[in-house]
């Protein structure tokens, strides 16, 4: 387990940098996901206030990402346009193919913990589906709320299946609270990545601990499966729960990627 987190960790290597933003694609995936949150869309003025720039410097990126179909005008608000969704046509799959919601509920139904499948955006994980009876995960869970891979069981999976380089520029990256919790990951970073599973107890939420294993298709570490539950809950089964989810996740490789 980690220990409890300490202020003014090393980050490994002073000489890999994290990867650099650019302000006008940070920009441009604000504006976008904004939008996409909203059902009835945005209006001009309120883009750039949730944005907090002024209409001046954003009325061109809108009008732009307009223009090529990823924002569509309906009575002088935005929303999604059709080109996100083309994109994915185009690609041809969704972001994970090998697990389907059932096997989330089947997870569930065994465990009794809630169930999440998690994605990385950038530098945090998203739960893209879940099975629960918690009204708080699922609400975490249907917003698309953000969580630090650090933080999370989930997150540790696939920061633990990344290139050195890339790893290391995500660690180095980290703001100073998040730097405590560096060293622990670090010395349970060989074992994830031999054991297939990752555990947090109260590292995001204090109420909250979890396991957590990988979803590989074609040998790519695609998502993550975690289960999360309380303290109280998950005490003394957090080995034996992680082994149920390796052990299930692992029997849904067998399954075709292509009709």
């Amino acid at each position: 387990m980690d220990p409890a987190p300490t202020s003014g960790a090393l980050a490994p290597s002073p000489v890999l940098s994290r990867r650099r933003n650019h302000r006008t694609v940070d920009r441009v995936a604000q504006i976008l996901e904004l939008v996409a949150r909203e059902h009835d869309g945005l209006g001009l003025t309120e883009i750039a206030h949730r944005v907090g720039a002024p209409i001046s410097s954003i009325q061109g990126l809108v009008n732009g990402l307009a223009a090529v179909g990823y924002l569509s005008e309906q009575g002088r608000r935005f929303v999604l346009g059709p080109a996100p969704y083309v994109l994915n046509l185009l690609a041809g799959r969704p972001p994970v193919r090998v697990v389907r919601h059932d096997d989330l509920e089947t997870l569930h139904g065994m465990t009794g913990c809630t169930v999440l499948l998690g994605v990385m955006v950038g530098r945090d994980v998203i739960y893209i589906d879940y099975a629960t009876d918690s009204p708080r995960h699922a609400y975490a869970t249907e917003t698309r709320i953000h969580r630090p891979l650090i933080r999370t069981a989930t997150g540790r999976v696939l920061l633990a299946n990344l290139d050195k380089r890339e790893l290391y520029a995500y660690l180095n990256g980290l703001d100073t609270e998040e730097q405590g919790y560096v060293d622990g990951f670090l010395q349970e970073l060989t074992a994830i990545r031999t054991d297939d599973l990752a555990t947090t107890q109260g590292h995001m939420n204090p109420d909250v601990w979890a396991v957590a294993t990988p979803v590989r298709e074609e040998g790519r570490v695609v998502a993550a499966v975690g289960l999360a539950a309380t303290p109280g809950e998950m005490d003394g089964r957090q080995n034996q729960l992680g082994q149920i989810l390796r052990t299930q996740i692992r029997s849904l490789s067998h399954r075709t990627l292509h009709p």
